[in-house]
């Protein structure tokens, strides 16, 4: 019983202060003006990817986060697609404008991507977009716009690193149905996406001791690539983030 209040009062805490949170951004968020850095994520998931890279709209007015969700399937080749239709056709919604050193990010998961041999043709896509940025643009200096991301087992493993600078213990995944169950499990009341996308810096520290590859290049388990992508929106957010955290201290 005694256990039971306890567990009941911290999450009780963590709503109320994710809330506060959301209250203080509100009343000084700042619309992104003309010229703004924009980051364009075209992402497998409809739900998390979309809740965690909202946080950061409105945090500083030189960044603009646009989110690209899948409409129909959700693997590293159907996201290709996807960008190519939204940020290079004819009929675009959106243009990558390098002169202001725009970024477009592919998150995904490793899954099946990798044993069906969809995310080599995606690097390669990516490494062709960033080798003609150039071409009509003299005064631009090349640079990588076009980006991946990729995450092993999932992107879950990038929010379990807001948290812990440890990788997962084998055996207690195990214990669970999937990793996104286990990550709702491992932090007390599941990820809040009003509050604990804050701990930014830590993420990015932590994973990053976690990021290596296989003699081929392939990404290892428990690993992320989004360090390097938290990297260039904390260049962005870090004032506003460190403000939030000394008004919870």
């Amino acid at each position: 019983m005694v256990v039971m209040v306890v567990f009941r009062s911290c999450l009780t805490l963590k709503i109320f202060i994710g809330s506060m949170i959301k209250r203080i951004r509100d009343y000084g968020k700042k619309e992104p003006n003309r010229d703004a850095h924009k980051i364009y994520i075209v992402c497998e998931g409809k739900g998390t990817e979309p809740a965690y890279f909202s946080f950061f709209e409105n945090c500083s007015s030189n960044l603009e986060i646009i989110t690209i969700p899948p409409t129909e399937g959700t693997d590293a080749i159907k996201l290709m697609e996807k960008a190519k239709e939204q940020l290079l056709g004819e009929d675009r919604t959106f243009t990558v404008e390098y002169e202001h050193g725009d970024t477009v990010w592919f998150i995904f998961d490793t899954d099946l991507n990798e044993a069906e041999g969809k995310i080599e043709p995606l690097r390669i896509f990516c490494e062709d977009m960033n080798s003609h940025i150039t071409d009509n643009l003299d005064e631009v200096k090349p640079y990588k716009a076009w980006n991946v991301a990729q995450s092993d087992p999932s992107f879950e493993i990038w929010l379990y690193y807001h948290f812990y600078s440890d990788t997962p213990e084998e055996e207690e995944v195990e214990e669970y149905s999937s990793f996104k169950e286990y990550v709702n499990g491992k932090i007390t009341g599941g990820f809040n996406f009003h509050r604990d996308p804050i701990r930014l810096e830590d993420a990015i520290a932590n994973a990053t001791l976690h990021l290596t590859k296989t003699e081929e290049g392939k990404l290892m388990g428990y690993a992320t690539e989004m360090p390097v992508l938290g990297k260039e929106i904390l260049k962005f957010t870090k004032s506003e983030l460190d403000k939030l955290r000394n008004k919870l201290r």
